[in-house]
């Protein structure tokens, strides 16, 4: 069973939009694949967490903050009975050698050791649910996902798992589920009332200003700007996608929404960011729409 879906991260929603309406430089182009690259094996790993099937509890993409220590952040648990199985995903590519604290990928690109980084997660978990009054055994791993990918000298770690070991895992992970007893009652409900919202990397993202973005309105599928406009529908002339204007005109207020969530929504405004391609009688009503539905939420 899956408790919550993965989302797109927000710093990813943001580079996105970025990418997009300016010009990147090439760090920022990096660190914007990196995100791509990261979302793309999370995501590859949540098609086989999916194959488990309903006896189990699967919560990706958490954010927990503890009332009595440091918040943290953790890609994927899965519950079996009174165990937590604690994921760290990783989407590398090529040839690593290991090293105590660093992973190398020659001629001279080093990331850190996810070892390091899934142990300290195992042991706010472990505070954390110590916090909530529950005793749960806690198996923490660092799971590589990307088909392509070597590690060499790599250690017998139990808690390592290379991409050839990732179907002999979830076999073991099924057989134990058949075994296991279902977790406490209200331990998920407890749980999640920890979750919070991932922060936003500000420090990584570039600055940016209105009047420095490309306006217009981006096709909801591919994200292009080529739209023919029709009185009630629109048509994208990159992918040939087709919905209702107002659907576009919403997604397009949402995006404007996440790259800048401080500023205050107007008939204007949002004219301005669509480069005047729907009228603003239009605007207006699908402003109001989205104001009812929030104050609803």
């Amino acid at each position: 069973m899956i408790d919550s879906k993965r989302l797109k991260p927000i710093s990813l929603v943001i580079m996105e939009s970025l990418e997009r309406r300016t010009t990147l430089s090439r760090k920022h182009t990096h660190y914007l694949k990196a995100l791509q690259k990261g979302f793309e094996g999370e995501l590859a790993f949540d098609r086989m967490t999916e194959q488990l099937g309903l006896g189990c509890i699967v919560v990706n993409d958490l954010f927990l903050q503890p009332s009595m220590s440091n918040a943290f952040q953790i890609d994927t648990v899965v519950i079996i009975g009174e165990t937590i199985y604690l994921y760290e995903i990783k989407n590398y590519s090529g040839d690593y050698y290991y090293g105590s604290e660093m992973l190398l990928k020659k001629p001279d690109f080093e990331v850190s050791n996810p070892l390091i980084q899934v142990q300290s997660t195992k042991n706010k978990l472990k505070l954390f649910l110590k916090e909530l009054g529950y005793i749960f055994e806690v198996k923490a791993f660092v799971v590589y996902v990307h088909p392509e990918f070597t590690l060499f000298h790599a250690p017998e770690e139990k808690i390592m798992i290379l991409p050839t070991q990732l179907k002999s895992h979830f076999t073991a992970l099924k057989n134990e589920m058949s075994a296991m007893k279902k977790p406490p009652k209200n331990f998920i409900k407890n749980f999640m009332t920890y979750k919070g919202k991932q922060p936003v990397f500000i420090e990584d993202i570039p600055n940016y200003q209105f009047s420095d973005l490309k306006k217009g309105m981006r096709c909801e599928k591919c994200g292009g700007f080529e739209l023919s406009i029709y009185r009630q529908t629109y048509q994208c002339d990159n992918c040939s996608y087709k919905n209702t204007v107002n659907s576009v005109v919403l997604a397009n207020i949402l995006e404007y929404k996440q790259l800048f969530p401080t500023h205050k929504l107007s008939t204007h405004i949002v004219y301005s960011w669509c480069n005047e391609m729907v009228s603003k009688k239009r605007i207006r009503r699908v402003l109001n729409a989205l104001s009812k539905n929030e104050s609803h939420e």
